[in-house]
């Protein structure tokens, strides 16, 4: 070492010294302060205090940090030293902890609905082994119910399953609860009897069923669930053995099912199998139960696939005209509750760690950035004899200071937006509201929190250990401040990799957008304004389909609303717009070619009231529409929308077309069409039309829709009373507009778009900042660089151009490779994307102009300053 080095190196430790001995009496006051605590004598308490730090090797293993046993002693004194560091720069830690936050609550809101849905036990015993048994058919997309028969044989042959349990939700949904004087909607589920053995659910009140409870003179019980057992009985445990009325018929209440452990999660009460009216139980052709299967122990999913297949094929040879081609597809349970959330959460999770690595890299730089500008005391402490383990106990401890406050207030953000994320995903189409309920933050959330703190403390804690200096001549030389333009490449990677990653989230929130954009364009057929719609369900037997009681009080009802000056018109169907049928027919044209059995086409059927069509805004393309009296006379009348006539009645006058129905018995109803409707996008605006048939008739269930002139919330009470004058007891339910069931039909796009939109946003903001962190340090650290190049001739421009062209590289250099991972993930989120190419043009040049014009304006100000530094000032400084 030379001698202006040993003399600059004894001055700078002069001045250290002048800091290690104001470090030296805070420790000395805060010892102490401990040992009085204890209950040592004062005097004693300030005598250990000064023999423990004030002996001349003491204090210079003490600042220097050549104390190498790390004792539960030392960490304390390392925490509260780095507490004490980072009160002194409130400006780097209050950044550090914000940044740490916004990506530390991001992914712990997004992991916990990610765990809730995808990977936390279901309620049920060993549901790991509960697999769904749906038939499936060429002409039907995805699985669908079964039929009582099959059902039956399927529980007889089978020999893969501990057991095979049926439940059925259809005909009716719902049942009429009258209690207290009230009248009330309810979910029902028709169970056999081994439904919740199959589940491994034990009752929290009474019993679940038995054998005996499906024969039919005692099938009068049901069970409840707990949130029934609540909400109409005020939690009553003297409510086993009350009897109930529902639908005009008692029942005896015998259980009540524990909370959280109702299935399937929206029933409110079971009642026996053989409760199920005798033609659904005796036909081949109405698909109305899911069956739940328990794999036996050791048995694989696929060998039950194929088992249940045999079995399948086995039934279409006995059962041609109405098994052939009929398979059979086998479903983990929570596969079938998790619906279509599975694709979006998985997406989000995946960019939310994506914005985690990005604020990661953020405080990162300003570590290294840290650790550069202390690099000459890193020096002298090893100088004075720390080694670098010790070195890295201390930076170990200001990064963990950080990392947990980061995460203490990420969690807080996390526990915040958590009511938003179960709002959001409460509303999409078939996943299990049970699982969407359960989100939130638990304790595994929280461990999974904790450790990504800890992990990322340790690698910030190893970041300064980079600068500590290896040849420590060259560390203490004077003038070592004053960089002549050094570049840190391990700053300006992490930047590159921060814009690689944010093109990445940019471009998938852009390609998500760009798809709910042409989703919310598509017209769904039908004017969805200023239409409301609500449901009855008439109880049985009192009312029958199509019987004269039921078409009186729906024409009764209809007459009344029309008479409502915020009534413009009013009309029934049996499913809710935008909504399937749940009712498929097989059927035949007329002198069309003969087809196998097994082969007939199959359309969604509805039952429709005149005005119907008029209510929602289908125009009558050909023919007339049905009048009252088709309804009084039972005239069988269908009337085809444009995609049937079409696909089956091309080549054909369809007003001279007839229709066979009940093709698989031996004289079908030959039924003519009298009309042609537009198309209505009733299976969901993402699909196209599929062909539907319309009939003329009123059932005992039916959605009442009503076009009006005012809002349409407003009219449900005139709806409500007008209902209690024809019958003081039949409620109304399911009350909504049809904008409502639009919005909910596209929760899923709309959520996904929306998080991902926020995530891109929250990318953009944290690269920009990292951007211009790095441009800022760079041009303070090159002053001596600049005031050299314009004492030599550089003008402004040249400066200017200087630094944007250091910004320029490292934002090409990410935008490049980002590009490259950002077409591989679009690649594997392409299911969530309607109408928009994986590789979208658009969502690329937007995503790379957004980025492009965040990374101008973050290096604009601190090239700008560089720009105007004057050559003599920069020099002087040295």
């Amino acid at each position: 070492m030379s001698l202006l080095s040993r003399i600059w190196a004894l001055g700078f430790r002069a001045k250290i010294d002048h800091e290690i001995e104001d470090e030296l009496k805070e420790h000395i006051r805060m010892r102490t302060a401990d040992n009085v605590a204890a209950g040592m004598p004062a005097t004693e308490a300030r005598r250990d205090a000064v023999l423990r730090f004030g002996n001349p090797t003491a204090v210079r293993e003490r600042v220097a940090g050549v104390d190498t046993a790390l004792s539960l002693d030392n960490l304390w004194n390392d925490i509260r030293f780095a507490g004490r560091r980072l009160l002194k720069s409130p400006g780097f830690s209050i950044t550090a902890i914000l940044t740490l936050a916004l990506g530390i609550g991001a992914t712990t809101a997004i992991f916990s609905a990610a765990y809730s849905v995808l990977l936390r036990s279901l309620p049920f015993q060993h549901a790991d082994r509960i697999v769904t048994i749906n038939e499936t058919h060429p002409q039907v997309a995805g699985g669908g119910e079964v039929t009582f028969p099959d059902y039956l044989d399927w529980r007889s042959q089978q020999s893969s399953f501990e057991q095979l349990a049926g439940y059925s939700i259809v005909s009716p949904e719902t049942v009429s609860l009258v209690w207290d004087g009230h009248a009330e909607q309810v979910h029902r589920v028709l169970a056999s009897s081994n439904l919740f053995s199959l589940l491994g659910v034990a009752p929290s009140l009474g019993r679940t069923f038995v054998e005996q409870d499906d024969t039919s003179n005692v099938n009068h019980v049901v069970v409840i669930s707990a949130e029934a057992w609540q909400r109409y009985f005020g939690a009553d445990r003297n409510v086993v053995g009350r009897n109930v009325d529902l639908n005009g018929v008692s029942f005896t209440i015998i259980g009540v099912l524990p909370p959280g452990s109702a299935y399937p999660a929206a029933g409110e009460f079971w009642m026996p199998f053989s409760l199920m009216d005798k033609e659904s139980q005796a036909s081949r052709v109405w698909h109305t139960v899911n069956v739940l299967g328990r794999l036996k122990p050791g048995l694989e999913l696929a060998q039950a696939q194929a088992d249940m297949q045999t079995i399948a094929a086995r039934l279409a040879r006995v059962y041609p005209a109405t098994n052939r081609n009929v398979g059979v597809l086998l479903t983990p349970l929570r596969e079938q509750l998790v619906g279509s959330l599975r694709p979006a959460v998985l997406s989000l999770m995946g960019c939310v760690v994506l914005v985690l690595l990005i604020a990661c890299a953020n405080v990162a730089n300003l570590l290294l950035a840290r650790a550069a500008a202390h690099s000459q005391e890193v020096a002298v402490r090893q100088a004075l004899g720390a080694s670098r383990l010790r070195l890295f106990t201390q930076s170990l401890s200001e990064t963990l200071l950080l990392c947990l406050l980061g995460g203490v207030l990420g969690t807080v953000f996390a526990a915040l937006t958590l009511p938003l994320l179960r709002m959001a995903f409460e509303h999409t189409d078939g996943a299990d509201p049970s699982l969407v309920q359960s989100i939130q933050l638990n304790i595994p959330v929280l461990l999974v929190t904790l450790v990504v703190c800890v992990f990322t403390a340790i690698l910030f804690g190893l970041l300064p250990m980079l600068k500590t200096p290896r040849k420590l001549t060259e560390a203490l030389r004077p003038g070592d401040r004053g960089s002549t333009g050094r570049k840190s490449r391990s700053r300006s990677a992490l930047v590159s990799a921060e814009i690689a990653i944010a093109i990445v989230v940019l471009f998938l929130g852009s390609l998500l957008i760009r798809s709910f954009q042409k989703l919310i364009q598509i017209d769904p057929g039908f004017r969805t304004d200023h239409l409301l719609s609500l449901e009855i369900t008439l109880p049985q037997p009192r009312y029958e389909d199509q019987a004269p009681a039921t078409n009186h009080f729906y024409e009764a009802l209809l007459e009344k609303l029309r008479q409502s000056p915020g009534i413009v018109s009013a009309g029934t169907t049996n499913a809710v717009p935008l909504n399937a049928s749940h009712s498929m027919t097989r059927f035949l044209i007329a002198g069309a070619a003969p087809l196998a059995p097994g082969a007939f086409p199959f359309a969604q059927i509805r039952y429709v009231s005149p005005d119907f069509f008029r209510t929602m805004g289908l125009g009558v393309v050909k023919g007339r529409g049905f009048k009252l009296k088709d309804i009084e006379n039972n005239s069988n009348l269908f009337i085809v929308n444009q995609a049937f006539a079409q696909r089956y009645l091309a080549g054909r006058d369809p007003l001279t077309s007839s229709i066979l129905l009940g093709v698989l018995s031996p004289h079908p109803d030959k039924i003519p069409v009298i009309g042609i409707v537009s198309n209505a996008r009733d299976l969901g605006v993402e699909t196209d039309a599929e062909p539907e048939l319309y009939l003329p008739g009123f059932g005992t269930h039916a959605v009442i829709l009503l076009r009006t002139n005012v809002d349409p919330v407003g009219v449900a009470a005139e709806v409500r009373d007008a209902v209690r004058e024809l019958d003081p007891n039949q409620p109304t339910y399911h009350v909504q507009t049809i904008d409502e069931v639009l919005s909910d039909s596209l929760a899923r796009q709309k959520m996904t778009a929306v998080l991902l939109g926020i995530f891109a946003l929250l990318a953009l903001t944290l690269a920009s900042i990292g951007i211009y962190g790095v441009i800022a340090y760079s041009v303070t650290q090159r002053t001596r660089e600049i005031g050299v190049r314009m004492a030599v001739g550089a003008n402004r421009k040249n400066i200017l151009l200087l630094i944007l062209r250091e910004a320029a590289t490292l934002t090409g250099l990410g935008i490049l490779a980002g590009l490259m991972g950002a077409f591989v993930c679009a690649h594997f989120a392409r299911a969530l994307l309607f109408q928009t190419s994986s590789a979208d043009l658009v969502s690329v040049c937007a995503s790379v102009a957004a980025l492009l014009l965040v990374a101008l304006l973050a290096a604009v100000l601190p090239a700008g300053r560089a720009a105007t530094i004057h050559p003599m000032e920069a020099l002087r400084s040295e």
